[in-house]
Parts: structure tokens; C-alpha cells; sequence
């Protein structure tokens, strides 16, 4: 053979073996017992409020409604829905178990993206998006094959104890090439997105509890340095995910700084169902020698992995005490049956509207007018203070951010006074004041700040004007001051700039 010919064979079998190399298909077991775990968590908080989320007794809002084209999926009664609803969980919780994993998977999949879909408000988020993804690549992958009940129970009704059955990787391979466009979209969304190399969009994430409470991102929002540095780091990696995370050596940095950067935005800003959304799906990543590997190293594995089988294990033992004329299809659909009714039940002790209390059904309450009339022409005007995020001095400046920040200087070094503004704010004038002890003012400058910038900055060339001393830089809006910082002048007058301008924009 010759090598132009040996060339193109040589990639057709590696990608073949990319994609049809058979492993036992541990990581998709792990994907499809923490997966649908970690969705599950807000859909069984929801559970309680079905009838006013997803039913036509409450106010569903569908992302084509958003967009003028109306409903494109039907909205259920509030007894269906809450039916429907908990169909879903139990074929959730059914392919967690694995016990009719294929028609779990098939029943449960659609059913989670119709109800996130139909609450595009609160329920359709990114971390939805990215699990119903991987719930249809679950659906349509050999998942089942090991660590599950259906295992179990071929392997008991068989009586072959030998090695787990293992298949081609291309549905773990389907996760990962999934994983890596979205990574590699966002790093280009990211590009086109200059607040975010300057660290702004993090800061204003950070301060927020737009999701839950951060404890640490309101500290780290302080420090602009961090952001910048983080931001650049989160695009790289972004960028270099999908050329690294399957080299040998390049997948430990592509999957370590992945796992660390979902768990940081726990602390960070507040997200909780995303990263274990995440997290989980990474174990698609995987190989068989990999889990091997990594069963070999856990301290008292043996105990670990009774605890581990003891769930399996139970409802295998259960579903073996059957009576043998029913097969287990129509078990599975018995139990759904009845997790069908228990939700009709559960609705009807809840009662949302009190219709069985005394008094019949509960009236609605009046709100006060003032209340009202506050919430639909609210005039309060926004203080100027609030208009401002943060006002600091330093020396040096880094993709337009201060990076740090000082109050010692010496003539012939350059001040920078910036301010950083919360979002939205109209036009300002805002001015940069340097004041002595007595609060007199001994030199002022000032620039528009239109409604789309975020941040301004005044740099302030000192000169044979100032002698040394203790000064203020007071920064003010529409004449009113909003936050003042002192700063030291040292050193020899001498080697002041000889200009006489002393600030300049």
C-alpha cells in the first residue's frame, strides 16, 4: 500500500474507533443516575404549584408567545397536568433506578422539555436547555447496560455471572462532542462581548441574588484584578476544550478547570442546578479504564459499592416477588398507574382554592389602592448615589478596569480616579474634584457618561501646583458628591510635569 493511500485509511480508522470502540458503558450509567437527580431537584419543588404553573388555572408564558406566534404547545387542565406531572417524576426516578430504562427515558424526556417549555419565565433555563439535550442522547444510548435494575435482573433470570456487556462509545461520544459546542459557542459569544473582558458583567452577576445567594461573589466583585484575570482564563479554556479533552493529557486540564469552574459559581453567583447539571453530564468523559481505575483507588470500596447497589438491589428483589404471569412492561405501567392517581389525590388534598374549606371557595383580596397605584406609575426617582456602583484610585489600568488601588503617590506618576456605574442610568455629567483638607477646591474635571458606558476614568497628572500633602478626590454627579477618596502626594516638586493642565481626559 502505498502512504498517499495509508493516509486517508488511517483517519477513517481512527475516527471509526472514535465512535464504534466498544467499552461497558460505565460513564452513561453514572450520566443517567445523576442527571435526571440534579433536574429532578426543581421539578419536584414544583410539584406544589403545577396547578399555577403549567395548568390553564394559572398564567403559563411559551417562549413563542414572546415572539408573537402564540402557543405552540397545549396547556392541560390542572387535573391532567398534575397527572401528567407526576408521570414524568416517576419515569425520572424510574430510569435513575434503571428499571425500564429505554421506555422511562422515552416517557420521562418529553415530557420534562414540554413542561420546561411551557414556563419559559422561570422553568426554562440554560441548565434545562443543556439537560433535555443530554436526556435525548440518554434516551437513544445503551445506559441500562450496567448498573441498573434491568442488569440485575437479566443477569438473575439468566444466570450468567460473567463480565458487563459493552458497546460502541458513540453515544457517550454524543455528550461529549455536545459539551464541547457549547463551550466553544460561548467562548465565541464571549469574543463579541467587550463588558465581559473587562469584567463588568461578573461584578454586576456577582452583587446580585438574581438566582440564590452568593456568599462569596459580593467580596470578589471587589476586586477587579480577579475578574480580569478569571475572564480571560474561563475564554481560553472555552476555546481549547473541544482541541483538548480528548488528548491523553490535555483532557485532565480541559475537565479539571471545567469541574472547577462549575463548583465556583455555586459561591460565586449564586448557581445551584447548573453545576450539578453539568458535573454529572462530565461523567460521560469517562472510559471504561477510567472507572476501573478509579474503583481501584476509593478507600473501602467494598463497603462503598454495597451502599452503592443496595437501592438496585431492593427494588430487584421487589419486582422479583411479582406474580410470574405479569411481565414487567405491564408492571412498570401498573406502577405509573398508580403514581398517576396519587397525584390526583395529592391536588385534591391541596385544595389551592379552598372550593372543600368552610366558606366555600376563598375570595380574593382587594389590593390597597395606594399600593396599586404605586406599582403601575411608580415615580420614585433613583438617588444619584445609586446611579454608582463603585469610585477608587490607583495607578494602573488593565482592559480599561483599575487593577489597583493606592493612596501614596509621588509627582511625576499619574493618578487614575474611575467609577463604575449600576445599570441602567440615562446621561450624566460627572465630574472628578481634587479638594485640600479644608474642603477647598483646587482643581476640577468632568465628561459626559452616556447610558451605555459602564465606567469612566479621570487621570490626573500632578504637577508644581500641588505641594505635598493630604488631598481628597471627590467624585460628583449632577453637582452632587457621591463618594470621596484621600491620597498622599510625596516627593520632590521638582520633578512635576511643567504643564500647567493637571487633569486630562
Amino acid at each position: 500500500m502505498s502512504r498517499s493511500e495509508s493516509g486517508p485509511r488511517e483517519l477513517l480508522r481512527s475516527v471509526h474507533d472514535f465512535f464504534f470502540a466498544e467499552e461497558t458503558p460505565y460513564g452513561l450509567a453514572l450520566v443517567r443516575m445523576l442527571l435526571p437527580t440534579a433536574a429532578m431537584i426543581p421539578m419536584v419543588i414544583r410539584f406544589f404549584h403545577v396547578r399555577e404553573l403549567y395548568s390553564t388555572d394559572g398564567t403559563p408564558q411559551q417562549l413563542t408567545e414572546a415572539f408573537g406566534h402564540g402557543q405552540l404547545l397545549p396547556v392541560l387542565s390542572p387535573l391532567l397536568a398534575t397527572v401528567v406531572y407526576g408521570l414524568m417524576l416517576f419515569a425520572m426516578l424510574s430510569a435513575v433506578l434503571g428499571f425500564r430504562t429505554r421506555m422511562s427515558l422515552l416517557i420521562g424526556t418529553p415530557l420534562y422539555i414540554y413542561f420546561n417549555m411551557l414556563d419559559a419565565v422561570g422553568t426554562m433555563t440554560k441548565y434545562s436547555v443543556i439537560a433535555s439535550h443530554v436526556l435525548v442522547l440518554l434516551t437513544i444510548s445503551p445506559c441500562g447496560v450496567v448498573w441498573s435494575v434491568d442488569a440485575l435482573l437479566q443477569r438473575r433470570r439468566t444466570g450468567v455471572s460473567g463480565p458487563p456487556r459493552r458497546v460502541p462509545v458513540w453515544s457517550s461520544r454524543m455528550i461529549q462532542i455536545l459539551f464541547a459546542a457549547i463551550y466553544f459557542g460561548s467562548a465565541i459569544t464571549k469574543v463579541q462581548t467587550k463588558a465581559f473582558f473587562t469584567g463588568e458583567q461578573m461584578r454586576y452577576w456577582m452583587v446580585s441574588n438574581w438566582n440564590y445567594p452568593n456568599f462569596a461573589g459580593e467580596y470578589v466583585a471587589m476586586l477587579p484584578l480577579v475578574l480580569l484575570v478569571s475572564g480571560y482564563l474561563t475564554l481560553v479554556w472555552e476555546l481549547s476544550f473541544p482541541f483538548l479533552v480528548w488528548r491523553r493529557w490535555g483532557r485532565f486540564y480541559a475537565l479539571g478547570f471545567g469541574a472547577m469552574f462549575h463548583i465556583l459559581t455555586n459561591p460565586l453567583l449564586g448557581l445551584r442546578v447548573f453545576p450539578l447539571i453539568c458535573l454529572s453530564s462530565y461523567c460521560a468523559f469517562l472510559s471504561e479504564r477510567d472507572v476501573l481505575a478509579l474503583r481501584r483507588l476509593l478507600p473501602g470500596r467494598v463497603r462503598l459499592r454495597g451502599l452503592l447497589q443496595a437501592p438496585f438491589l431492593m427494588t430487584a428483589r421487589l419486582i422479583e416477588r411479582r406474580p410470574g404471569n405479569i411481565p414487567l412492561p405491564l408492571l412498570w405501567t401498573a406502577v405509573a398507574a398508580v403514581v398517576a392517581v396519587g397525584s390526583m389525590e395529592w391536588d385534591y388534598q391541596l385544595d389551592h382554592y379552598g372550593i372543600r374549606g368552610n366558606g366555600g371557595p376563598l375570595p380574593l383580596q382587594k389590593i390597597d389602592g395606594v399600593v396599586a397605584r404605586r406599582m403601575i406609575n411608580s415615580t420614585t426617582p433613583i438617588r444619584e448615589r445609586d446611579k454608582f456602583f463603585s469610585f477608587n484610585i490607583g495607578s494602573r489600568v488593565m482592559a480599561g478596569q483599575l487593577v489597583n488601588r493606592s493612596r501614596d503617590f509621588e509627582y511625576g506618576e499619574l493618578l487614575i480616579a474611575q467609577c463604575n456605574l449600576n445599570t441602567p442610568h440615562e446621561d450624566l455629567w460627572v465630574e472628578c474634584v481634587v479638594e485640600d483638607d479644608e474642603e477647598r477646591v483646587l482643581d476640577v474635571t468632568g465628561k459626559f457618561v452616556t447610558r451605555d458606558q459602564l465606567y469612566a476614568s479621570f487621570p490626573y497628572a500632578f504637577n508644581s501646583r500641588l505641594l505635598p500633602g493630604s488631598y481628597w478626590m471627590v467624585l460628583k454627579s449632577s453637582g452632587i458628591e457621591i463618594s470621596r477618596r484621600r491620597f498622599n502626594l510625596g516627593g520632590d516638586p521638582a520633578q512635576a510635569c511643567s504643564t500647567d493642565t493637571m487633569m486630562t481626559n
